[in-house]
């Protein structure tokens, strides 16, 4: 063997022994989005289309009031908005609980506003992907009915704007209702002023969630409760246009007991997969699932398919699409003395294909919770988390965690997963931006240097 072929075999040989495992994750280098004083906390993200991303958070930078700050990142991790955010609503008093939404041009984000100070209202803002806000100064009012508003959701309508769905206590403020609202790409609200009901009812309408149908029809999955032992999840369809499309909501949980914590994906056949949690006395908690048809069915058993039935408590959950019509979900398991990350993956027939009660993701010392799990390429898929694995000692420890599943359920890195970051201070759950293709990338907020700042680490 010549010395150039010795050093070609050397190098591979040390990049498939000891560079592969760790490579992915900690090569790239930790971005600081915002790091102005005070809190800047729960950032959510969405693809720019062209390889970054768009980061939105709480932002305390005021230590008086809660607004709402973005920033735009390149796939070079250059920072393409001014310094330490952009100013997406600096109204006076706070702005809560952020979501959003993005296309390739602009951004639509929503959130809770208590400018009005009487009441917590929904307004919303668009900036496109230069930076130029869209909509009026501090954001357009969907929702400003005189009694409070909150907990909402958003989707993208297919054409530039927004669907929108709150909680709303017009009517009760013991047992609130849903409204929704549509608003189009120049920021006009659709529908009716303040918002249209899904269904006015008695019982106590919550947590609602937003995805998309076939053409121009969307869902609406929410948690509703009747008394103080009937908790149910239940659906309903509607058409671009605001109308019922079924006769009235359905049941997706059973009849009897208490459910809840629901999370919600699509079927890639115009329905939805519904996971949710089964309370049994808070101590042996399950999770179920059940998969709805476009007409309004359920597919599986009537009860729902059990995901993990183990001892000990199963929740936080979250779901993904397998890409096959079925879909991949993630928990914290406490079956062990410390909770570790479960996965399990369900066929679109209904029937699991790993191990009974799940697959162990993160099995280490120390807790481990809160996963998000997207897809990256094709058969694979990203789970994060926050880890409380160094947690042994007078002081709280904790440190984000990652791993990569393939569609068969097997561990791509290291078995003890990969640190993202495991700096000092405390670190908020993670939340995960991917474009399916090469744009990877996790935020999240962490206190090492004051109540809060905003990273990125891309993978």
């Amino acid at each position: 063997m010549n010395i150039i072929s010795f050093y070609n075999f050397a190098f591979t040989l040390i990049c498939g022994l000891f560079l592969y495992p760790i490579l992915p994750c900690n090569a790239a280098e930790i971005v600081s989005i915002s790091s102005t004083q005070d809190g800047q906390l729960f950032p959510q993200g969405v693809s720019d289309g062209k390889g970054g991303a768009v980061i939105v958070w709480e932002d305390y930078r005021t230590s008086k009031n809660w607004d709402v700050y973005a920033q735009r990142i390149d796939n070079k991790n250059k920072l393409l908005w001014q310094l330490n955010g952009l100013p997406i609503s600096v109204a006076d008093r706070n702005q809560r609980r952020i979501r959003m939404i993005g296309y390739d041009t602009h951004v639509i984000v929503v959130w809770n506003d208590r400018r009005g100070r009487s009441s917590w209202d929904i307004y919303a803002q668009a900036v496109n992907i230069d930076g130029k806000i869209l909509w009026e100064k501090d954001g357009i009012p969907i929702c400003t009915n005189t009694a409070d508003q909150s907990t909402q959701a958003i989707l993208s309508d297919g054409e530039g704007g927004a669907i929108f769905v709150w909680e709303d206590e017009r009517n009760s403020s013991e047992f609130q209702d849903l409204y929704i609202q549509r608003v189009n790409s120049a920021g006009e609200t659709i529908w009716e002023l303040n918002g249209i009901p899904i269904h006015q009812s008695e019982s106590l309408q919550s947590n609602p969630i937003l995805i998309a149908g076939e053409d121009e029809e969307f869902y609406i999955v929410w948690w509703d409760v009747v008394g103080h032992d009937q908790w149910h999840i239940m659906a309903h369809k509607f058409s671009i246009n605001g109308n019922p499309l079924w006769n009235a909501p359905i049941l997706i949980s059973p009849l009897e007991g208490m459910q809840g914590d629901h999370r919600v994906v699509s079927d890639q056949n115009g329905g939805l997969i519904v996971v949710w949690q089964i309370y049994k006395n808070f101590i042996n908690d399950q999770l179920y699932a059940q998969r709805i048809s476009p007409d309004g069915n359920k597919v599986w058993d009537d009860a729902g398919i059990p995901i993990c039935t183990a001892d000990g408590i199963q929740r936080n959950a979250a779901v993904v699409t397998d890409g096959n019509g079925g879909a991949i979900v993630a928990w914290r398991d406490e079956r062990d003395i410390y909770s570790d990350i479960y996965a399990q993956r369900i066929n679109a027939d209904g029937t699991l294909i790993w191990e009974k009660d799940g697959i162990p993701i993160c099995m280490v010392g120390g807790h481990q919770d809160r996963p998000f799990i997207v897809p990256t390429k094709e058969n694979q898929f990203f789970v994060a988390w926050i880890d409380y694995r160094g947690d042994f000692g007078d002081e709280s420890v904790d440190a984000l965690y990652c791993q990569q599943i393939d569609l068969d359920g097997n561990l791509i890195w290291d078995e003890d997963s990969i640190p993202i970051s495991t700096s000092e201070g405390e670190h908020f759950p993670p939340f995960v931006i991917s474009d399916s293709k090469e744009n990877l990338c996790v935020i999240w907020s962490n206190s090492q240097n004051d109540s809060g700042d905003i990273y990125l680490k891309r993978f």
